[in-house]
């Protein structure tokens, strides 16, 4: 639980040993790769940056994007993370699967999606594979918070551990809540970082304060939260304002608007390396690497 006093996302976990300054790497290198759930094979895609300079193998992060597909969100953090040392693969669970918040499909439809791209992930020699994180925004936070319950990494990992942490934007909270006491599961215990504002149109203002007491109380896990005050949804969507339908929304009505001071603190915070290994980093690798 020490981990979950940091605050940043790499902070907070990766267990990387490394303070760098790395170059980061402009070129995306595309990776096909296909659903685990067999009676719904998706075949999606994701790009791997991978940073110029750094040791390997190294750290990575599967970023989601949200129900409008990859926009300018990753790449607002592409930089920030890749100098700091740290892969980043990129997926595209839109494509070929949805068009909008119309015909979305639950939250848990992507889970298969994102454990197959941790397992892509781990095939490569550039990885650690015991330093792959998730983060995602919005739809693709929702993803990420459920990645986190143990129930989901069992069903899709069998014994093969999950994510090593869990940075989720405004991931809609709401919903999650009541999937999670319906489960009856508890979560997997890696560390996790909520971003959200106080004026976002799915109610996280409310929702994510009742879902980190609900996950103190029940579970006794401590989640890092960070409030913006006055910020929407997508406050890191660098484009401008957005009204939109949607049904997972207050009323139905979805609204984003770029917040520079927000976004660029939470750049700030996803992008700190932590100053040195945690003593039990060592351990955990020689238990994923023979296959615990």
């Amino acid at each position: 639980m020490r981990y979950l006093r940091c605050i940043g996302l790499l902070a907070v976990v990766f267990l990387t040993v490394f303070v760098m300054s790395a170059a980061a790497s402009s070129a995306g290198t595309t990776i096909n790769f296909s659903s685990l759930d067999k009676n719904q094979p998706f075949k999606v895609s994701g790009t791997l940056y991978l940073p110029e300079k750094s040791s390997s193998p190294c750290p990575a992060v599967v970023i989601v994007h949200g129900t409008g597909g990859i926009d300018s969100r990753g790449a607002f953090y592409r930089d920030s993370i890749l100098n700091a040392g740290i892969a980043i693969f990129e997926v595209d669970f839109k494509t070929g699967i949805y068009t909008g918040p119309m015909d979305r499909p639950q939250n848990e439809t992507f889970l298969p999606l994102a454990f197959a791209a941790l397992k892509e992930l781990r095939k490569l020699p550039s990885i650690d594979p015991t330093r792959i994180g998730i983060m995602g925004f919005s739809m693709g936070g929702g993803i990420t918070l459920r990645t986190a319950v143990e129930a989901n990494r069992k069903l899709w990992m069998g014994d093969e551990k999950g994510f090593a942490a869990h940075a989720a934007f405004y991931p809609v909270c709401k919903p999650f809540i009541k999937r999670l006491e319906e489960s009856g599961s508890g979560l997997t215990g890696t560390p996790m970082i909520i971003f959200y504002g106080t004026e976002d149109a799915y109610g996280e203002g409310k929702a994510v304060p009742e879902l980190k007491r609900l996950l103190a109380k029940k579970f006794n896990f401590e989640v890092t939260t960070v409030e913006y005050p006055g910020a929407t949804h997508g406050f890191n969507r660098n484009a401008p304002p957005l009204s939109y339908s949607d049904p997972a929304a207050k009323d139905g009505k979805g609204y984003m608007a770029w917040d520079a001071d927000a976004a660029n603190d939470s750049l700030e915070r996803v992008s700190k390396i932590p100053p040195e290994r945690d003593p039990e980093a060592s351990e955990i690798e020689e238990r994923v690497v023979d296959g615990e």
